[in-house]
């Protein structure tokens, strides 16, 4: 167990509150803490694929294809994405500043905690973005046409974020 403090899981809190905001906010705190639940209650740790990599490799794909301010650059969003020309953490910084340490930090932490274990055979960070045809899970981000983020699992970068969530590194294939 890491130095992280534990979070008992409880999973009637996010039920006794209404509204989705509620029960995003909720949510977003157990899954924060760097916990996940198993299926029976029992504290789980999350994966902790490399933050170098997640710096040099997912986020300026995350940024790019996740970030913008209709999808997972929105505040109310749990799986954020925050840095240049999108939503930024501080209302200081410039539009097209450079990231800060923080705000990849941010993004490494929610993409993290969609790494969270749930039985399936991929992470929701993985499924959510992946056309149903490849196996992807639904998802409202469509672009014009109605096409999902990555419409198959060797597109190049649905393949990079899958390397560093599997903790593997590096840009190549």
């Amino acid at each position: 167990m890491s130095g992280r403090p534990t979070l008992v899981c409880c999973r009637a809190a996010a039920v006794s509150m209404s509204g989705s905001r509620a029960v995003a906010i909720t949510f977003a705190v157990f899954v924060l803490q760097a916990q996940a639940c198993s299926a029976d209650g029992a504290p789980v740790e999350l994966p902790e694929p490399d933050g170098d990599a997640f710096a040099r490799d997912v986020y300026p794909l995350l940024l790019r294809d996740c970030g913008t301010s209709t999808c997972h650059g929105a505040r109310e969003r749990f799986f954020r994405v925050v840095g240049p020309g999108r939503m930024r953490l501080s209302a200081q910084q410039a539009p097209l500043d450079p990231a800060t340490a923080q705000e990849v930090l941010e993004s490494y932490r929610r993409a993290r905690a969609m790494l969270q274990p749930d039985g399936a055979d991929r992470p929701l960070l993985l499924r959510k973005p992946l056309a149903l045809a490849a196996g992807g899970a639904t998802h409202g981000g469509r672009d014009a046409y109605g096409r999902n983020v990555y419409a198959s699992r060797s597109d190049p970068s649905y393949r990079a974020i899958e390397r560093w969530a599997r903790g593997a590194s590096g840009a190549s294939p």
